[in-house]
């Protein structure tokens, strides 16, 4: 959970850098703008620039809270009390930089125009309604995970990972969390409504033993000295993560086949994605082919003979 939530609050930290971009774009804009109006300092141009600082610290909550609900979300994991705790202080710390930032920026231009008492209450409004609002999201954020979490079925990246030995790492870089989530939901589906289980299951096999292949590729490692046969290795080992994801979304395709009604089946989708598992093993081992092939073919068949 410790690894999540730090990559989270990567993330965390380059939506928020993006955000104070965005405003500092918009700030120039409008000191363009009030420049060429001949409006440089004045009391509407000060609004404006306090308007667009307000603009930011309305955000940030939204925006920020959002990446920690889409992360929570896609790998199940819940919003612990003291992570709770830790978003709040932090988002709260950086709206106070950013509130103490608009004092030492606006105050004295403000005062110049004998206007700095309506600041200051303006200042403390924003203040009030900067905490009202990150609670607010808070609050919606408990609320929607808890919700969504409860509702959902699917099976959790670490299960993932015991499931097919796929490391949670290797999982996101393929882009396949989502993809193998689906697939045991229709499989789980479709064991309810009779499909013949085994051959569901085979299909699972099929895929730990893809998994197998390239592990036992991974730890053929050239000795240091030969530079040329690693970086060959190298390649070899992306290109079986490559194929290994298209295997698994080609199976995923089929998946998607198999839910629909026989009438509605497109056989050519079903025939030129098995053509696509099969081009995956080109430069596999033929009795290392086999044995995948061997499990993913009564998942064809049983889709192939139910055009007959």
């Amino acid at each position: 959970m410790e690894n999540l939530d730090a990559k989270i609050d990567v993330l965390v930290r380059e939506k928020l850098f993006s955000l104070i971009q965005e405003n500092s774009v918009r700030f120039k804009k409008i000191n363009i703008r009030q420049t060429k109006n001949n409006n440089k300092n004045s009391i509407e141009h000060l609004d404006e620039l306090v308007t667009s600082y307000e603009r930011l610290l309305r955000s940030m909550p939204l925006e920020l809270m959002n990446i920690e609900h889409t992360i929570r979300l896609k790998f199940l994991a819940p919003l612990e009390e003291e992570r709770k705790i830790r978003i709040l202080s932090s988002i709260n710390q950086e709206m106070e930089l950013i509130l103490e930032q608009m004092v030492t920026k606006f105050q004295n231009l403000y005062k110049v125009k004998r206007c700095e008492e309506d600041f200051n209450v303006r200042m403390e409004k924003t203040r009030l309604r900067c905490k009202e609002n990150v609670d607010k999201q808070m609050e919606k954020l408990v609320q929607k995970l808890q919700t969504q979490l409860a509702a959902s079925k699917s099976i959790s990246p670490a299960q993932l990972e015991e499931k097919y030995g796929i490391d949670q790492e290797a999982l996101n870089q393929l882009h396949l969390v989502k993809v193998l989530q689906d697939i045991n939901s229709i499989f789980d589906g479709l064991k309810n409504k009779g499909t013949d289980e085994v051959i569901l299951n085979t299909v699972h096999e099929a895929i730990i033993e893809r998994v197998k292949i390239g592990k036992v590729l991974e730890k053929m490692l050239p000795p240091a000295h030969k530079v040329a046969a690693r970086k060959e290795w190298r390649m070899r080992v992306a290109k079986e993560s490559v194929r290994l994801k298209e295997m698994i979304l080609s199976i995923y395709t089929l998946a998607g086949q198999i839910q629909n009604p026989k009438e509605q089946r497109n056989y050519d989708v079903i025939n030129k994605n098995w053509d696509r598992i099969e081009e995956t093993f080109g430069d596999v081992p033929e009795d290392q082919a086999e044995i995948v092939m061997s499990k993913i073919k009564p998942y064809y068949h049983l889709l192939k003979s139910q055009n007959q």
